[in-house]
């Protein structure tokens, strides 16, 4: 049933993160803090839209979603279905998760069916070095057992920036990889980290590489982000021994704080996701669905979001 996504996945799937310093990815077993530097910030429930985001068309190739609420607690069925709806409008078809938290996966894909056959999940496990993977890994098997549209997994990634963040070593990884290709059939599995981050212990044992692009944490000015992310993807490609890759993280926040050139505001949000509207050669999932003011109350960590902790879009090109 897989083999034609191995296909579609061999045109570009490794899932790659390129950035220029480390950066927090939305966690559920903690609370990222990352490049926080102390600035002002949007009250939460206050409706910002960028007031010049100018879009020329086309849609996201794919978009992140922790399915939780802005206080870190999980959304029910009916509200997942709601959101996967509101992607749909959107036009958006590749939906990346984190974890086997909420029932997620079951219910994303139970919406999938409800909303759009062609839509597809790039199913995940958490993997934090402790007891808690095997649990992680049970879950998603477990789902995988008892789904009717498996066809809609698109893959499965073991982990987020887990050798970045020095939780476990490449070897460590490549192991865990192989432990869960060997609970789920022929579905592609992959882990996801920064550019830096690869070596070849772990891109074989991979089928799939996803890696993160930030021109933001590399101090770029918003109008030459999309060259640099295309620079830093095409970089990266010679580490990926022609494994599909995809990019499993790329965005800017709407506020706290500057790198150099790379100003984080409103505006400059929908500048760089329309910009990205615009790349059709490279499978990229836009990092993030909604704000996640659980991260923290400084820096930019709680401010990627699309759309606001009121489900409020910050860009007009992106419907609510």
């Amino acid at each position: 049933m897989q083999l034609t996504l191995i296909a579609l996945l061999s045109t570009a799937l490794a899932v790659v993160s390129v950035q220029a310093a480390p950066h927090a990815p939305p966690t559920h077993h903690t609370k990222p803090a990352h490049h926080t530097k102390p600035t002002h910030h949007t009250k939460p429930g206050t409706p910002i839209v960028a007031p010049q985001d100018k879009s020329t068309g086309g849609s996201l190739w794919g978009i992140t979603y922790t399915a939780k609420h802005p206080d870190f607690s999980c959304q029910t069925q009916d509200e997942i279905l709601k959101t996967i709806q509101q992607f749909n409008r959107n036009n958006i078809r590749n939906i990346r998760t984190y974890s086997q938290e909420c029932n997620q996966l079951a219910y994303i894909l139970s919406a999938i069916a409800k909303t759009n056959t062609q839509m597809k999940v790039l199913a995940a496990v958490w993997i934090d070095g402790t007891a808690k993977d095997d649990q992680e890994i049970k879950t998603l098997v477990s789902t995988l057992k008892n789904t009717p549209n498996k066809s809609a997994i698109l893959g499965i990634t073991v982990g987020n920036e887990v050798i970045q963040n020095r939780v476990l070593n490449s070897a460590a990884m490549a192991a865990k990889v192989r432990q869960v290709k060997s609970q789920v059939g022929s579905i592609p599995v992959g882990i996801v980290d920064t550019p830096q981050s690869f070596d070849d212990t772990i891109v074989l044992a991979s089928d799939i590489v996803v890696v993160n692009i930030y021109p933001y944490f590399g101090g770029v000015n918003v109008q030459d982000a999309k060259n640099n992310f295309m620079i830093q993807y095409n970089a990266f490609l010679a580490k990926t021994h022609n494994k599909p890759v995809l990019v499993g993280e790329t965005g800017w926040p709407s506020d706290g704080g500057s790198i150099n050139n790379a100003v984080a505001s409103v505006q400059n949000l929908g500048i760089y996701l329309n910009a990205m509207k615009q790349v059709t050669n490279v499978k990229y999932f836009y990092f993030e669905s909604v704000d996640a003011p659980w991260k923290g109350t400084t820096g930019v960590e709680p401010h990627w979001g699309v759309w606001d902790v009121n489900g409020k879009s910050k860009v007009s090109s992106m419907v609510n």
